[in-house]
This record gives C-alpha cells, sequence and structure tokens, in this order.
C-alpha cells in the first residue's frame, strides 16, 4: 500500500491512477479499488453504530 494516511486518500488517489489509463467507471471496478472503498465504508459504519450506542 502506499503511505497515504487516511482511507479516504488511498481511495481517492488509486482511482485516479486507474482512470488515467481507462474511464472512471470501468476503474471503480477494479478489485483493488472495490476493497479500499469497502473498508471506508465499513470504518464509517462502525464508527456511527458506536456513536449511537453509547
Amino acid at each position: 500500500m502506499d503511505s497515504y494516511t487516511k482511507d479516504t486518500h488511498r481511495y481517492a488517489f488509486e482511482l485516479v491512477k486507474a482512470a488515467r489509463s481507462m474511464p472512471v467507471d470501468l476503474a471503480e471496478k477494479l478489485q483493488h479499488i472495490k476493497q479500499l472503498r469497502f473498508n471506508y465504508q465499513l470504518k464509517a459504519l462502525r464508527k456511527r453504530i458506536n456513536k449511537r450506542i453509547t
């Protein structure tokens, strides 16, 4: 992985790198970009759930 600290930055920069060589809609379907987006969404969901519980 790259040295970006935030998941949103990792996702955005990987998407830009991939989009240079293909359309963005195809770049979003690449497996490693899907995984980055999933990890970011999961972290946000956990944060939202924990906020409601406490």
